[in-house]
């Protein structure tokens, strides 16, 4: 008997998702649905990965501060399901510091970069950007410099800002 209402149970379950795809009723789709809401996805053909900071130097409160790009062997483990390190930390600047963006989704491949998360103090995130190869070879080749590599916007609640980051080498 418990294993018949079990099986009444997921059927039951099934058919409330019935129509629904990643929890979007299809065919409500809009243009203002997230690139990559709960999905984790790269499609990368070189190397991306490296620590990205504004071109310029430090960020206003609330502002990005640094965005670090795993190595492709990070993605294929986050998307296998492996929660050992996140493939990609994004920093947002504040006053208790530059805590992590919670990862919720992604989408990246060699020309671009988006994701979603959750802020620490609980706020959305949207972070959209275009990476120029070009422009990453010649920073890599010069150990990092001020050439903007990546652009795009960033969303954090409902304030949105443009952004520029340039690959890092470090100190």
């Amino acid at each position: 008997m418990r294993r018949l209402g079990g099986i009444l149970l997921c059927i039951a379950a099934l058919a409330a998702c019935e129509g629904r795809e990643g929890g979007v009723r299809r065919g409500t789709e809009t243009a203002e649905r997230a690139p990559v809401e709960a999905a984790f996805r790269h499609n990368l053909s070189g190397d991306v990965s490296g620590q990205y900071r504004p071109v310029g130097g430090g960020a206003a409160p609330g502002e990005l501060a640094g965005l670090f790009v795993g190595q492709i062997a990070a993605f294929e483990a986050w998307e296998r399901g492996s929660r050992a390190g996140a493939p990609l930390i994004l920093t947002l600047a504040g006053s208790d510091g530059s805590p992590p963006v919670s990862l919720q989704a992604y989408e990246i491949t060699d020309d671009r970069l988006r994701m979603t998360g959750t802020a620490a103090r609980g706020e959305a995130v949207r972070l959209d950007l275009r990476i120029d190869q070009g422009a990453l070879a010649t920073a890599r080749r010069n150990l990092g410099d001020q050439t903007p590599v990546m652009s795009g916007a960033v969303q954090v609640g409902d304030r949105r800002f443009p952004v520029s980051l340039t690959w890092w080498n470090g100190d």
